[in-house]
């Protein structure tokens, strides 16, 4: 159902920040290129940062130590308030383990992320105390200027196995990763939830080899804050393949609805976010080769597991959280 509370003016504001999520590299990259070449006085140390952040300053990625001043920042609070994005805990965690928080759907831009993973705007510290959370995304966006220090002052990883394992190096650490990615925010459609998921076990390799307990994440409401339309054939379909397969992230074809007044513009559209976390699914780790029968009948099962858990939880909230569904839970993929 449609919440009808108005939204303050400064929490518009903020919901519309949250659409320049999208535009965050190519502008700093704009800005970073435009004031390299004004002078030679801002080229070289502009070159010189650029060469640091791709070459030794990447190792700061998986040092953990980069103050995580955002993450308390009130414009997340008011973003999460404009829809409102809220967090249900339905388990506790235990301080001595080590988790994947698995997020379904991705949407088109996994609002929910930002909100109650990303930062404290719904207290994920308060609700599991002890937990250090960092969220996966795209390697290239630490090779970004400007947003390489926006992404690490919020605690994000890079999505690479070896940067997940070392995360999971030490019980009490946790990462969150968004499964389904680009491919599954193409599939992005008000008031439905279809999933990427039958075919993504790296997820679950990864809780294998670290002995990480795999959390799943349901987020609904997630594919209604943006109107979303799916484009299987023609020459926009091909154009969102291929920057999905050159970055690893695409541009679904969305709007949302105007500032002031208006059916369409860039605001998102104010419909509540339910974000239920589930109970961990307690994974045995193997030291073993991950290429042997055993590592892949071990990982087939987890994944089997997992999905059972997901749909138990989708089925245990939805008629809570998704009374207005067109359809249920569907793995698309």
């Amino acid at each position: 159902m449609t919440s009808q509370r108005p939204a303050s003016f400064l929490q518009r504001c903020a919901a519309l920040f949250a659409f320049s999520l999208y535009l965050w590299s190519p502008i700093c990259w704009a800005i970073t290129v435009y004031t390299a070449f004004r002078s030679w006085w801002y080229a070289v140390p502009i070159l010189t940062y650029l060469l640091y952040i791709n070459g030794p300053g990447l190792k700061t990625v998986t040092d953990f130590n980069f103050p995580t001043v955002l993450k308390h920042a009130y414009i997340w609070k008011l973003i999460a308030n404009y829809f409102p994005v809220q967090l249900h805990k339905t388990a506790d965690l235990k301080r001595n383990s080590k988790y994947i928080f698995a997020m379904h759907p991705h949407g088109v831009l996994s609002l929910h992320a930002w909100c109650s993973f990303c930062t404290e705007a719904c207290g994920f510290s308060k609700s599991y105390p002890g937990i250090d959370l960092h969220v996966g995304t795209l390697k290239w966006n630490f090779r970004c200027p400007i947003v390489r220090e926006l992404m690490l002052s919020l605690g994000l990883v890079d999505v690479s196995r070896r940067t997940l394992l070392k995360v999971l190096q030490k019980p009490g650490r946790a990462v969150a990763l968004a499964v389904g990615g680009a491919e599954e925010s193409l599939l992005s459609c008000p008031r439905t939830m279809d999933l990427v998921l039958k075919k993504r076990q790296g997820f679950v390799r990864i809780a294998v080899q670290a002995g990480a307990d795999l959390v799943p994440v349901l987020a609904f409401g997630e594919n209604s804050v943006w109107h979303a339309r799916q484009v299987k054939t023609g020459i926009l379909h091909q154009v969102q393949e291929t920057i999905k397969q050159l970055t690893g992230f695409t541009i679904p074809l969305a709007h949302g609805k105007g500032f002031f007044f208006g059916p369409v513009g860039l605001l998102p559209f104010q419909e509540p976010i339910n974000v239920v976390v589930g109970a961990p699914i307690s994974v045995e780790q193997y030291t073993g080769d991950m290429r042997s029968e055993e590592a892949v009948k071990l990982v087939d099962k987890y994944h089997q597991l997992y999905i059972q858990r997901l749909m138990e939880l989708y089925d245990a909230h939805k008629d809570l959280y998704f009374s207005n569904r067109l359809s249920d839970l569907k793995l698309a993929e």
